[in-house]
């Protein structure tokens, strides 16, 4: 069972990771064709939470 929990805690690591990257690599513009959100905040917020993420 501990070995399943930390799999799983990995997984969702790489999850978030990979979240956060994008959020800091890709531009707003790029970002805003898959998420409506983004139109709403500036690049830089954008950014901000991206690397929360990390």
């Amino acid at each position: 069972m501990n070995i399943a929990l930390w799999i799983a805690q990995g997984l969702l690591a790489v999850a978030f990771l990979m979240a956060g990257g994008m959020k800091v690599m890709q531009p707003k513009e790029k970002l805003a064709e898959n998420m409506a959100w983004v139109e709403d905040f500036l690049a830089n917020t954008i950014k901000g939470i991206g690397c929360l993420f990390l």
